[in-house]
């Protein structure tokens, strides 16, 4: 009897003592997952540190759980201090969960484990490690392709390091494979931050326009898995992005929208640039206090960020030296404005002489232009002049009175010899010759054809006074003598020089000829005769005073004038004369 009570007695203890224990492991599991749930918003806010400490505090709730809730606990806690970049508390935990994780031979834990690590030293500047734990998280992961939503996480992680090493192309297959596998659960693994990073890596790569979309969809996928870190690194970018495209307005914008979130999170690295970039802009823009202002806020939220103990000389200098900077810079303040102020007087002063200088050059152009002007307009009616004084000995030179007297004696003579009809023929052609003369003299070009019908008048009247040769014109088949004109009696004086000079001392059988010829678009006229050559001193004298005027009216533009005797089979047979003559090409109507 006393046996059965006992045994009574025991089992409703037992039963006490049971559902006691129930209930208290019911509350604790309570108080475990009001602890998560602090650290996930604290963490989704921003309030990294505050996640942290509650991501503590669930580890701590986990010391008498299975190994395996301790294990998952402690990454955990090391991702939100890498978060906070409490790096040492970081490597405190990952280690941790890393040693439960070998020992439970959880292969994906161990990876997750490689990945945090690799965080690690990336921020410690130890890239070979970085990149050796990155390697083995990624090659555990290709041993379990049936795990690659688990290994998205890894996959951004280490994304981050090759864009860190300026890797982006690489870095972005890797976020282009995350992309299509993320579950889009947690902060590394979310879409927002896919795609802010490969923003980042077309941005690095000079494709702004493609960097643009990635970022705008960031922000859109963001409100879906709100993160205030990642809202903040996506506004950043997009202001970084439009201040190179020089958009200031836009630029400035999105950086003071990312300063703006302060308001709910801590300051991180984001916000430090954001507020560098401020004051990099500002300064540009010559606004020094605000500059100043944000150049301080940077400095002083770097300050805030890191710990002092993980601070290393180097930092720690760094951030000093900021400071300093910024206030030998807030000191210098009114001392630049009153450079800026001296040099926009030097710069107009400078602008000043300019234009001084400008109408000074005017003055002396228009002047220079002026006497130009008055120059060449005095030169030009000196030339006229000349030419005209050459015309005139040129017309002396034709109708000297000697030929006159000559041609009416012989007229004369005929009359009295009862040549009548011959007279009056001849009287004729020296009235045409007197005539045309006279008329061409004033022209400035005459048809070919009235040059060769005067050569051919003075010819005839130069047969009356001489009566011993015969002469020929001709122009060559390809010439017009209509259309092609010529200055008036350029060749009278070569004809008269054969005539009188070259056939001197000849009784009968003269003969002279004239030739109008092209050869490579150059019109020439030749004279010939079968008389004794160039020998004798008068007859050089006379040529040298036709050949002298000839070439002051053709200005020796057209070549020389060639004069020669012609030789056959060593004896002179005469002599000729040729030149290039200058020509227009005049339609017959005009």
């Amino acid at each position: 009897m006393k046996r059965s009570l006992l045994i009574k007695y025991f089992y409703i203890l037992s039963c006490i003592l049971w559902g006691g224990g129930g209930l208290l492991y019911a509350q604790n599991y309570k108080r475990i997952d009001s602890l998560q749930h602090i650290a996930d918003t604290s963490s989704r806010a921003g309030r990294n540190y505050k996640a942290a400490v509650a991501q503590n505090d669930v580890d701590t709730e986990f010391m008498n759980a299975e190994k395996e809730l301790r294990a998952n606990a402690a990454y955990r806690n090391a991702q939100a201090y890498i978060r906070s970049r409490q790096y040492d508390d970081a490597f405190y935990y990952i280690t941790n969960s890393f040693q439960m994780q070998c020992s439970l031979k959880d292969s994906v834990g161990i990876a997750y484990c490689y990945s945090v690590m690799a965080q690690i030293y990336l921020f410690k500047k130890d890239y070979d490690k970085a990149a050796r734990y990155n390697r083995q998280a990624m090659g555990i992961f290709k041993r379990n392709p049936h795990k690659k939503g688990n290994a998205v996480t890894a996959k951004v992680i280490y994304a981050d390091f090759l864009i860190s090493q300026k890797k982006y192309d690489a870095a972005m297959k890797l976020l282009s494979v995350a992309l299509g596998d993320t579950p889009a659960t947690g902060f590394y693994n979310s879409k927002a931050y896919i795609k802010d990073r490969m923003g980042v890596c077309h941005f690095m790569t000079g494709n702004s326009r493609k960097a643009e979309f990635y970022y705008r969809q960031a922000l859109a996928d963001e409100k879906a898995n709100p993160y205030v870190d990642i809202r903040m690194g996506i506004l950043l970018h997009l202001g970084e992005l439009y201040l190179s495209r020089k958009d200031i307005t836009q630029g400035r914008l999105f950086l003071e929208k990312c300063i703006s979130l302060k308001l709910i999170t801590e300051p991180n690295e984001d916000y430090i640039r954001a507020n560098q970039q401020l004051a990099r802009l500002y300064e540009g823009l010559g606004n020094y206090e605000q500059a100043y202002n944000y150049g301080m806020e940077a400095v002083m939220a770097k300050r805030e960020l890191m710990d002092e103990a993980m601070l290393t000389n180097a930092e720690a200098q760094s951030v000093k030296f900021d400071a300093e900077q910024l206030s030998l810079q807030n000191s210098l303040l009114q001392a630049t404005a009153e450079t800026q102020k001296i040099e926009a007087q030097q710069a107009d002063s400078r602008k000043n002489v300019f234009l001084f200088g400008f109408i000074f050059a005017i003055i002396v152009l228009a002047t220079v232009l002026v006497f130009l002007y008055f120059y060449f307009r005095q030169k030009r009616a000196i030339a006229t002049n000349r030419n005209n004084e050459l015309k005139q000995k040129l017309l002396l030179t034709q109708m000297n009175p000697h030929f006159i007297f000559n041609s009416v004696d012989s007229i004369q003579s005929l009359i009295y010899e009862d040549k009548n009809e011959e007279a009056v023929d001849y009287l004729s052609k020296f009235s045409q010759l007197t005539l045309q003369i006279l008329e061409n003299s004033s022209l400035q070009y005459i048809s070919l054809k009235e040059e060769i019908s005067m050569t051919a008048n003075y010819l005839v009247i130069q047969q009356l006074l001489y009566n011993n040769f015969d002469f020929e014109i001709t122009a060559d088949d390809n010439i017009d003598t209509e259309t092609i004109h010529i200055p008036p009696m350029l060749t009278q004086p070569f004809i008269e020089n054969a005539v009188k000079h070259g056939l001197a001392g000849k009784k009968e059988g003269g003969m002279i000829r004239v030739r109008f010829y092209k050869t490579r678009q150059r019109l020439y006229f030749e004279v010939s005769d079968n008389g004794k050559g160039i020998s004798t001193e008068a007859r050089q004298g006379h040529r040298s005073m036709a050949t002298k005027i000839t070439s002051e009216r053709l200005n020796a533009s057209h070549g020389p004038i060639e004069v020669a005797s012609i030789i056959e089979d060593g004896t002179i047979k005469g002599a000729v004369s040729r030149f290039a003559i200058p020509y227009k090409i005049k339609s017959r109507h005009a």
